[in-house]
């Protein structure tokens, strides 16, 4: 795959954040690591935005910090590059944090909450909420320092090969469905399936499952939902923003100088930036696309949306009860959500 270009934005920040290496006290140590990321870089925005990460980081520094960036599954399976980043297997990664749910419950909702916090709000608790704070706390014990490192806007609600009329409609059926929003799905009788993105397709051809999700239009066009499956559903209640997570072992974190981590968190802040403009900026040819395929796309009405948000609050609300930092930090961002909703609610036109 060809370099990305550099757009003026980027261009500028490669030009400003350099004036932190020239800060640094002394000669900066070279770091050369691997980075293996969770999406294959022709994966529209978040393959894309991983790869850019890379190059981006590798300008600004002059050369002094360089990625090797690897494809999904070059040393593990995406849902283990936590693991290998803990173990110290590998120095870095680039995913997604909903994969580490299995073991600790609470990244979940650093990768996206059903009717959750919008991008704004989500990355104004990030960052001025105690939200990072919480996720670094919530890793620790593993060995990882997490920084957020991409941020998407709402994602599209699913690839149904049947249309839903009703949502009893739902009951019996297999549908890929990550995170929290899979534990939704399961109120309505659903047999919710984390498959990975390379044996979606395959899976959904073969009626193995009934349905899917996985991201945005653009993303999803890509993995080719739209030959098998015509039936397209938004809003994505159950994924209204979502984080990428860029992980480093503890130690080499704490081995870097300070100017060396504010860069890295610098080119992470950018690349949320670079994936909101660019995940806006690429999904209207996407749904004009899927439109000459012969998609149908729905909208869930107005009551079954009112019966997913029952589901997810009750879900959040078990989860909260089973896991003492679940509740913790689902507290700490609903705490923020309603403090700053007395501005947020009358400030933009509705």
């Amino acid at each position: 795959m060809t370099s990305l270009p550099m757009r003026p934005a980027a261009a500028a920040l490669a030009g400003a954040v350099a004036l932190l290496i020239a800060c640094g006290a002394g000669a900066q140590q070279r770091i050369a690591w691997n980075m293996q990321s969770g999406y294959v870089p022709t994966l529209s925005v978040i393959g894309e935005s991983a790869k850019r990460f890379t190059e981006l980081l590798a300008t600004a520094s002059g050369g002094t910090i360089t990625l090797r960036y690897l494809d999904p599954g070059v040393m593990v399976p995406p849902p283990q590059i936590f693991d290998a980043v803990s173990a110290g297997r590998i120095e870095t990664g680039y995913g997604w944090p909903g994969f580490q749910a299995g073991k600790i419950p609470a990244a979940n909702l650093f990768g996206s909450v059903p009717f959750g916090p919008d991008p704004v709000t989500y990355m104004a608790w990030m960052h001025e909420g105690g939200g990072l704070a919480l996720w670094r706390e919530l890793y620790a014990p593993h060995n990882v320092v997490p920084l957020p490192c991409g941020l998407l806007p709402a994602e599209a609600s699913g690839w149904f090969r049947k249309p839903i009329t009703r949502l009893e409609d739902l009951r019996g059926m297999k549908i890929r469905y990550a995170g929290l929003g899979g534990e939704v799905l399961k109120k309505f009788g659903v047999s919710p399936t984390m498959t990975p993105a390379g044996e979606i397709f395959m899976n959904l051809e073969r009626g193995v499952i009934d349905a899917t999700e996985f991201s945005l239009p653009s993303i999803d066009r890509g993995l080719g939902f739209y030959k098998v499956a015509k039936h397209y559903y938004f809003p994505g209640w159950h994924q209204p923003g979502t984080f990428q997570e860029f992980l480093v072992g503890k130690s080499r974190w704490d081995a870097l100088t300070d100017s060396q981590r504010a860069l890295i968190e610098t080119v992470c802040g950018d690349a949320a930036r670079w994936m909101l403009a660019r995940s806006l900026a690429a999904q209207a040819e996407a749904m004009a696309f899927f439109k000459e395929q012969g998609v149908t796309v729905h909208v869930w009405t107005p009551e079954q949306l009112a019966a997913f948000r029952k589901a997810s609050e009750e879900v959040l609300a078990e989860q909260a009860a089973k896991d003492a930092t679940f509740k913790k930090v689902l507290d700490s961002m609903n705490a923020f959500r309603a403090r700053v909703a007395a501005w947020s609610d009358i400030a933009v036109p509705r």
